[in-house]
């Protein structure tokens, strides 16, 4: 075995480490990357003929799904906690406002925080919400009054 083969499965071996470690990290980036060229170039080192080549790119590409089911198995599990899943379950009632329970704004007067293109903030009695203007343009500062409820939606006009 010669030193070029010799680099070419420690190249290998960190190309698939750090495929490894992609699967650990939310996105795709530097290890991913770094990992796909290290073993592109570790397999084309490792082998002298295309034969040796396809062998060893066959044996990488069962190595890595291999990593990848067994990741898989243990974020699944309840006993290792994953750094890409959330765990956190929302508890509690009413976490969804039903259009019915937003009937009573309507009428409130407010005024606009934003532009309203024709979305935007406003604030009524001191709560912020998003509100949609009924198509027009409405300025920074205007005065606002609620005039429907429409698909859980706040729409609004121009207070007079």
């Amino acid at each position: 075995m010669g030193a070029i083969q010799i680099l070419g499965i420690l190249v290998l071996i960190v190309g698939i480490v750090l495929i490894g470690i992609e699967f650990y990290m939310p996105g795709f980036g530097f290890p991913g990357i770094c990992g796909i060229i290290c073993t592109v170039a570790g397999i084309f080192l490792t082998g002298s003929n295309a034969s040796e080549r396809i062998i060893t790119g066959v044996a990488a590409i069962v190595l890595i799904a291999v990593m990848l089911v067994i990741s898989i198995i243990v974020f699944n599990s309840k006993k290792v906690k994953s750094p890409i899943k959330l765990d956190t379950d929302l508890t509690g009632k009413n976490l969804f406002i039903e259009e019915e329970d937003m009937q009573y704004l309507i009428g409130k007067k407010g005024v606009a925080l934003t532009d309203l293109r024709p979305s935007g903030k406003g604030e009524f009695d001191g709560v912020r919400l998003d509100i949609l203007s009924n198509g027009s343009f409405i300025e920074k500062g205007k005065t606002l009054e609620i005039t429907e409820i429409k698909n859980n939606k706040i729409i609004v006009e121009e207070g007079k």
